[in-house]
């Protein structure tokens, strides 16, 4: 496929490209003598230098250039300069311009907090891995193949440490699975924590960071891997929770040693004025504190809206029971986000059954899942026998609420879920 058609069909589908960006980050790697067992043989880097810099700086921007003028092009990332050297091809240590990827949490094991200290004007790699769920494992596996070690899971997962790695990262944050398929669930949740705390941290930085791209979104075959959607394009939790966090508008709550601080981040080119509230609930459901206050978020930035202390929020909590806070951002009387956190690590929350219940209401044609729970609920995970996705996932329930859930059901247009099975 020659360059000039390749974008001609792209621009045809009506798509809104703000960028063109061309990924040259193998060839770039090759050319600086690769990695280990791939190490590319010093006669042969000038050659594939020269045949990157040709490609990447100088065919592509000038076809882009005639076909589409209007747009910018950025030949490769990462990327700090326009120099057309080596040095042009951006580090982790180069975060004040360019754009990054960070790999550090993941490849190098760090934990999920590094994602605060590096955020660059653009982060445009980084990724954590899980597993599909189990409907899916078990289109290549049997049910004997369902252990980390097995060779069948081995062949499925193409990082050679990945398996080790979200292991590693689960005995960090959580405690140990019962059994496999919790083991599978657990690495979805996992993940989509990892990178929530990724988009959190880049976004929160706005306008200091202006992008944020996660790897990636979908598969080539049924595997392991960090994609948000697996080969079927069944959705983790990873989706559900980019979704939510790559709102126009999304309240942002960053606990900071002793200080607890309040976020709206906007890409609304206009100041929202909304009211906060923040209400704590115990594991019973019981409200032990609640604030409202009106707040102004600026266009198109982050705004640092409420700053409380950690001591003042945790006096309210009783003995050893855990604690909830629900942060809650309204405008013109409608809910533009919520968001809960804990004051405990996951792994130290005593938690207890919750006992959900659910019905199915059909309203204007549609049937909805309204969903109750006796204890707080942490990380509620819906799934059904049909093909398509919910309008919420991997969220948590408060004794007290009803929880409204649509399923979108990608066989036909009617939006019904069946035989709803829930995992906590």
């Amino acid at each position: 496929m020659s360059n000039d058609y390749a974008i001609t069909r792209v621009l045809h589908c009506g798509v809104g490209i703000t960028k063109w960006m061309q990924l040259g980050l193998n060839m770039m790697k090759m050319a600086a003598g690769g990695v280990g067992k791939n190490s590319t043989p010093g006669e042969q880097r000038e050659v594939i230098w020269k045949a990157y810099d040709d490609i990447f700086h100088h065919i592509l921007p000038d076809v882009v250039e005639e076909l589409d003028p209007t747009t910018d092009y950025w030949p490769s990332s990462p990327m700090q300069d326009l120099s057309q050297s080596k040095a042009q091809h951006a580090t982790f240590d180069s975060l004040q311009q360019g754009d990054i990827h960070y790999w550090d949490v993941w490849h190098g094991l760090k934990p999920l907090e590094e994602y605060k200290k590096y955020v660059g004007r653009f982060m445009s790699e980084y990724g954590f891995q899980s597993f599909p769920e189990k409907k899916t494992v078990l289109s290549y596996a049997e049910e004997n193949d369902l252990e980390l070690e097995s060779e069948v899971m081995l062949h499925h997962q193409k990082n050679g440490d990945g398996n080790r790695l979200i292991k590693n990262y689960m005995q960090m944050y959580y405690k140990d699975p019962k059994d496999f398929s919790s083991f599978l669930y657990l690495s979805q949740t996992l993940q989509a924590d990892a990178i929530k705390s990724a988009i959190e941290a880049h976004r929160l930085n706005k306008p200091f960071c202006m992008g944020t791209l996660y790897w990636q979104l979908n598969d080539c075959w049924p595997v392991a891997s960090w994609a948000s959607m697996d080969y079927y394009g069944r959705w983790k939790a990873l989706q559900y929770t980019v979704k939510d966090r790559y709102k126009d508008i999304a309240l942002i709550i960053d606990k900071q040693g002793s200080e607890c601080n309040f976020y709206i981040v906007s890409d609304i080119l206009d100041n929202v004025s909304a009211e906060l509230t923040i209400k704590l609930f115990d594991r019973n459901g019981n409200l032990l504190y609640e604030n409202k206050e009106l707040v102004l978020a600026g266009a198109n930035t982050s705004t640092l809206v409420k700053s409380e202390k950690v001591d003042k929020i945790i006096q309210y909590k009783k003995q050893e029971q855990p604690i909830v806070l629900r942060g809650i951002i309204e405008a013109n009387k409608k809910l533009i986000d919520a968001v809960d956190i804990f004051f405990e690590p996951i792994k130290d929350l005593t938690l207890e059954k919750p006992n959900i219940t659910y019905e199915l209401i059909e309203e204007d044609g549609v049937t909805c899942a309204y969903l109750k729970s006796e204890k707080l609920a942490k990380d509620v995970w819906l799934e059904t026998d049909k093909e398509g996705y919910f309008s919420e996932n991997k969220f948590n329930l408060i004794p007290g609420e009803k929880k409204k859930i649509h399923f979108f059901e990608r066989s036909s247009n009617v939006n019904s879920p069946h035989h709803l099975f829930l995992e906590i």
